[in-house]
């Protein structure tokens, strides 16, 4: 009986594995597991990657920059510089405000009435002063002042191709005095009254 007893026990022992046999064939099942899910997520990321890179707008180029240039400081992109306005730059449109434009019409000299001048004139002027010059019984001794300017002109002198040039001194100097004269005589010489003055609309007929 005790042999027997011996026999069984040593057969059981033989049949039973050891508990650190039977982990490495539960951890290698995992690892095929493990790793889908590993590609998986990489695959996950990957793919947003590519969604997102390809939503996102390409930079544009200014410019010159193709070139290895940059645009200088004050220029846009085809080199011409930058200014606030037209009448100018910034400066003017701070310290200054443009009269309601004035719009003149008249024979011209020498042609026997039977040839006329129309024009618009548009003054900028201090902005602290735009408000008693804007008056308009001001600006009708403005008006009067530019057109007995006008006659000043005979048809030949309408023809040159600096007339314009010609004409924004004259007025700017007619205005200027009578302005002084007939607003302000005590004004200082460098306070101008007018700080830039525009012709436009210049048609002889």
């Amino acid at each position: 009986m005790a042999d027997d007893a011996k026999k069984d026990e040593k057969h059981d022992k033989k049949d039973a594995k050891p508990a650190d046999e039977a982990k490495p064939g539960k951890s290698l099942g995992l690892v095929p597991i493990i790793g889908a899910l590993v590609v998986l997520v990489g695959i996950g990321v990957g793919g947003t990657m590519f969604v997102l890179k390809s939503l996102t707008p390409a930079p544009v180029a200014k410019p010159g920059e193709e070139h290895g240039e940059t645009p200088a400081d004050g220029a846009d992109g085809h080199g011409a510089a930058k200014s606030g306005d037209g009448h100018g730059g910034s400066g003017l449109l701070k310290t200054g405000k443009e009269l309601d434009p004035i719009g003149l019409k008249g024979n011209i000299s020498g042609s026997g009435g039977t040839r006329y001048l129309t024009l618009d004139v548009g003054i900028w002027v201090p902005k602290t002063d735009h408000a008693a010059l804007n008056d308009p019984s001001v600006r009708r001794l403005i008006q009067a002042k530019l057109e007995e300017t006008v006659k000043t002109y005979q048809l030949e002198d309408l023809s040159s191709p600096s007339i314009q040039a010609r004409m924004k001194k004259d007025f700017t100097q007619a205005v200027e005095r009578m302005l002084r004269t007939s607003i302000d005589s005590e004004r200082k010489p460098e306070d101008k009254f007018v700080l830039e003055l525009t012709i436009t609309n210049l048609l002889t007929q």
